[in-house]
C-alpha cells in the first residue's frame, strides 16, 4: 500500500517516480473476466486508441446496445493500446489504493485501466506526449514500459525511466508526459480530479 513519504510526495505535486511500490493490483486473468463482462465494455468506457470508427449490430437481451461485441475487442486488444475508464471498484485492493488517497489528499480518485500488446503490428502510439487536467499516479501493474516527464514539452525530459512490475510515475497537472509501452503490459493511471469535492463511496460490499 502506499507510504505516508508517497503520499506527501503526491500532496507536494512535484513529479516523482519510485520503484516497487503497488504490486499485484490486477492480473491478466482478471482483465479477461472485466473485457467478458458487458458494463467494462460500453463504447463509453472502453476505449480503443485508433482512429477506426466501430459499428455492429444490436443483439436479442442486451440491456445496454452500446457494448462492444467480443469479434471487436478479441481482434482489436491485439493491435492498439486499450483503456477501461472507471475502474476504481473492479476489486478491492484497487478501491483501497483509491481511497488512501482520497483520505490522506481529499481529491476524488478513479482508476483507468491501460493494456497493451508487444508484437510486431501492434500500434503503441497511445496518447503521444500529452498533459492531463487531473494529477495522475501511474503504475506499472505487469510488463515493463518507459515514463517520460518533461517541466518544458520543448526541453529534454526531467524523468526518462523504465517502470517495471509495481514501479510508479507521478505527474502533477498541465504536466507534459508519455508511457510508451516495452512489453505486453497493464498499468493503471490514478487521476485525481482536484478541482472536485464529490467521493464515491468506498466501502467494500461483503456477502
Amino acid at each position: 500500500m502506499l507510504s505516508n513519504d508517497i503520499l506527501k510526495n503526491i500532496q507536494s505535486l512535484q513529479p516523482f517516480t519510485k520503484t516497487n511500490v503497488l504490486t499485484n493490483l490486477l492480473s491478466w486473468k482478471e482483465l479477461q473476466s472485466l473485457l467478458n463482462l458487458r458494463p467494462f465494455i460500453n463504447h463509453q468506457r472502453f476505449n480503443i486508441m485508433s482512429n477506426k470508427k466501430y459499428e455492429w449490430p444490436t443483439a436479442g437481451w442486451l440491456t445496454d446496445i452500446n457494448t462492444y461485441p467480443p469479434n471487436i475487442i478479441q481482434k482489436e486488444i491485439k493491435k492498439y493500446v486499450c483503456y477501461i475508464i472507471d475502474c476504481s471498484r473492479v476489486n478491492k485492493y484497487i478501491n483501497n489504493v483509491c481511497k488512501t488517497i482520497e483520505d490522506y489528499c481529499k481529491w476524488p480518485v478513479d482508476a483507468h485501466i491501460f493494456f497493451s500488446y508487444k508484437e510486431a503490428h501492434t500500434d503503441l502510439k497511445g496518447f503521444g506526449q500529452h498533459k492531463d487536467k487531473q494529477h495522475n499516479l501511474i503504475v506499472c501493474v505487469d510488463g515493463s514500459m518507459t515514463a517520460k516527464v518533461w517541466q518544458d514539452k520543448d526541453l529534454k525530459p526531467i524523468i526518462d525511466v523504465t517502470l517495471n512490475k509495481g514501479d510508479v510515475v507521478f505527474v502533477p497537472a498541465e504536466v507534459y508526459h508519455q508511457i510508451i509501452p516495452l512489453t505486453k503490459r497493464i498499468s493503471i493511471s490514478f487521476p485525481m480530479a482536484h478541482y472536485e469535492n464529490t467521493f464515491q463511496e468506498r466501502d467494500w460490499i461483503k456477502c
